[in-house]
């Protein structure tokens, strides 16, 4: 597409220093910077979440003893002088995943010794308790859980967002590093030409061939590149420091190796297609999908609360406490309880709510869908601008270099003036700090195309 001119930067030809490349300084920002772990921490806390919500299907095991005495005779309807009880209780309770049903097992002892004639009671029952209606299946007991794998989801699709991102920001100052270094080099040029102006200026100036105010204007030439170098230095060193604390270098080993004049392939969408899956568009789905989960619940809340309740239980007694197990008697019970309140109810405010989120959140995700269209439009049409303008900037930078050319020849053959072979110089030196500029501008326009179509970070 372009006739590539080749990013030469001398720092790395009069240094040892092997440069960084974006791919190597992407590895070890995701491997070294704690942002990254505290991305894969949040992660595990989502995960965390997720087991936490499902624990209401654990066994809730509870125990209880107690030990009693009455006694007296001023109360005439006590049948006995002296009540000594001992007993304890043990039940395990559970509800039962995508049933809604409640479990509850229990064994119950008591020991009664009245009046010094001793009794053990042994209980065993088993009651069962399902939802026919209300909470029919488990399905608000759920609730909690697929809410938490919604989440999950959501928050894996978050985590790559700000993933991007930040890989994003971080890659674009490696760009202006590769642009900074370049700069440099050429400012220093700059300020090499300026200062033969300035020694052919003061040549003239004693022989008389041009004024004072020629030489002091060659001067001020002169201090102007001499303080775009130092500026330049500085920024490149600032930078420079930045970028290698973000990987844990020496500042010294920060020297990237970046052309900034290659043209990067990409994989062009059609951005009305892309939009409908993109990650911004999927937070979007998630978020509808936990209100219509939650919409379930509160309509299903509307209905009338109805369950069948069966249980069975056992029963012995004896004056000994191994004996009082067996000889059991047997009972059973089936039946059904219904409720329903009355008059205005928080659960019909809760789905006219929640049908209201959602219709927001259609409203919402459309205006992101139509922006998103446009950024993925524009980002294309200035990809295909900076391409263009790098080819023409370079055309230009061409036509710049042969004038150099020609004018050396011309000076070499003493059929030319140095002058005019400096300003040739200093003409093709600005051509190339345009180029580069523009240069810069295309790489970091392709960073930002990568991020707004999920390509950066996978």
């Amino acid at each position: 597409m372009w006739n590539r001119i080749a990013c030469v930067f001398c720092l790395f030809l009069s240094t040892d220093v092997i440069a960084i490349t974006s791919e190597e300084f992407s590895a070890k920002l995701m491997q070294t910077h704690p942002y990254f772990l505290q991305l894969s921490l949040s992660e595990k806390v989502s995960l965390v979440d997720q087991k936490i919500a499902r624990t209401y299907t654990d066994w809730n095991i509870q125990m209880g003893a107690n030990e009693s005495f009455s006694a007296g005779d001023d109360i005439s309807s006590r049948l006995y002088n002296d009540l000594y009880t001992t007993s304890y209780e043990v039940s395990a309770h559970r509800k039962i995943a995508n049933s809604g049903a409640n479990l509850n097992l229990k064994h119950s002892w008591s020991r009664n010794d009245k009046d010094s004639t001793v009794l053990n009671t042994n209980v065993f029952s088993l009651d069962y308790v399902k939802p026919l209606l209300q909470n029919q299946n488990g399905l608000n007991d759920r609730l909690a859980v697929d809410i938490a794998d919604i989440d999950l989801l959501a928050k894996q699709v978050s985590l790559l967002e700000q993933a991007e991102s930040f890989l994003a920001s971080k890659l674009t100052k490696l760009v202006d590093l590769a642009l900074k270094q370049e700069l440099e080099q050429l400012y220093m040029f700059q300020l090499e030409l300026s200062k033969q102006q300035l020694d052919l200026a003061e040549e003239k100036f004693s022989n008389s061939l041009i004024d004072k105010s020629s030489l002091l204007q060659e001067k001020d030439t002169y201090v102007k590149a001499n303080q775009q170098w130092l500026q330049s230095s500085r920024e490149l060193n600032i930078l420079r420091q930045e970028l290698a604390s973000l990987i844990n270098v020496k500042e010294s080993e920060m020297v990237v190796e970046f052309d900034l004049f290659k043209e990067q392939p990409i994989m062009r969408v059609e951005p009305a297609v892309f939009v409908k899956n993109s990650r911004s568009m999927q937070k979007f789905d998630f978020d509808k999908s936990k209100l219509q989960r939650r919409l379930e619940t509160y309509e299903n809340k509307t209905m009338p609360s109805v369950n069948l309740n069966m249980g069975i239980a056992s029963q012995a007694e004896d004056d000994k406490y191994f004996s009082s197990f067996g000889n059991r008697d047997f009972s059973w019970n089936i039946g059904v309880d219904v409720s329903y309140p009355l008059g205005a109810r928080k659960e019909s405010l809760d789905v006219e709510r929640t049908e209201i989120s959602i219709a927001q959140l259609d409203a919402q995700r459309r205006e992101t869908e139509i922006n998103l269209e446009q950024q993925v439009s524009y980002l294309l049409a200035q990809i295909d601008l900076l391409a263009e303008l790098v080819d023409i900037s370079l055309e230009q930078g061409e036509l710049a270099n042969e004038k150099v050319i020609e004018e050396k020849t011309k000076y070499d053959n003493a059929r030319g003036q140095k002058s005019l072979l400096i300003a040739a110089q200093k003409n093709a030196n600005l051509a190339r700090l345009s180029n580069v500029q523009t240069a810069a501008s295309y790489q970091k326009i392709i960073i930002d195309y990568r991020v707004a179509t999920d390509q950066l970070f996978n």
